[in-house]
């Protein structure tokens, strides 16, 4: 019995682990939006030598999509946090390919500035998710 315990209490401090590392990443990922998005105006404003930063820092921050996905199935998650994550992964995924088409198809690239809001939208509300999920003691994290 007590080695049963002990695994519980093991499986219990790994949940809390998963869980607060879940709510960082996913804030991460919001905070990385927000630099995003300043990096827009960089590109647009700013002297030409910043306009691949926009770009190189999607590519960097990217990765926390898929790490978000895994987070969210794991037992850090919900199944509400687990659509939020995979529906940021799909849209993240979708905003990467957008302004390849602005030769073929401007139109449809120029969906990349409201897929951006919605990725933003998307983002804030799994963190939020992210935060509201209980502790292993049933108690909301804060």
């Amino acid at each position: 019995m007590t080695d049963l315990a002990e695994r519980g209490a093991a499986g219990r401090g790994t949940n809390v682990w998963l869980r607060r590392t879940f709510v960082v990443a996913a804030w991460l990922f919001v905070a990385c939006i927000v630099i995003q998005f300043f990096l827009v105006g960089v590109r647009v404003f700013g002297p030409t030598s910043a306009q691949t930063l926009h770009k190189d820092f999607a590519y960097l921050y990217g990765w926390l999509t898929p790490i978000l996905v895994l987070l969210a199935a794991s037992s850090a998650g919900s199944r509400r946090a687990l659509r939020l994550a995979g529906a940021l992964l799909v849209l993240f995924a979708v905003q990467t390919f957008l302004p390849l088409l602005a030769e073929v198809a401007p139109g449809v690239a120029a969906v990349h500035a409201v897929n951006a809001l919605v990725v933003g939208w998307l983002a804030l509300r799994l963190a939020q998710t992210a935060s509201n999920l209980p502790e292993g003691n049933g108690t909301p994290s804060r």
